[in-house]
């Protein structure tokens, strides 16, 4: 089990995700975008529209947690949902206005948990994890695929 402390900082990094998103794509061209500068990376946009999508999932995941013993969490082909021709989109506003709801809708559940919530499980493919766990890992998230949009445009150059 996670301290308080460590919760704190894991809510600290969802409230600014949001915001640093949108900071490291402001000002973004289409081309900067959608364009792949890492062969082996997902452009710009797909890392944005994954984002929203990721959230998401883990956000369903954490409340199915909360409302059921152990349940199965469902598992989705990352790659596969970025090759989708609206992941390759350069319009991200509807991805990042969504990712800056999903946050805010995580922090608001998280500050409501008791230790014994915080403590309920899911099982996922690769394990089974609290929602202690899940939130301290989606709150380093975000920085993760920052870096990878800042290695991209990086490349570029």
């Amino acid at each position: 089990m996670h301290t308080h402390a460590d919760r704190a900082e894991s809510l600290a990094l969802m409230r600014t995700a949001a915001a640093e998103l949108s900071t490291a794509v402001a000002g973004l061209s289409a081309e900067q975008l959608t364009t792949r500068y890492i062969p082996t990376e997902w452009t710009v946009a797909q890392n944005v529209h994954h984002m929203a999508d990721s959230h998401a999932f883990a956000l369903n995941n954490v409340l199915i947690a909360l409302t059921e013993d152990r349940p199965t969490w469902r598992d989705y082909e990352v790659d596969g949902i970025a090759a989708l021709a609206d992941c390759s989109s350069a319009d991200i506003s509807g991805s990042l206005a969504y990712f800056a709801a999903l946050q805010h809708r995580w922090v608001r559940l998280c500050e409501s948990l008791s230790d014994a919530e915080y403590a309920r499980t899911g099982i996922a493919s690769w394990g089974e994890f609290s929602i202690d766990e899940t939130v301290r890992i989606y709150a380093r998230h975000t920085r993760k695929h920052i870096i990878q949009i800042a290695e991209c445009l990086a490349a570029a150059h």
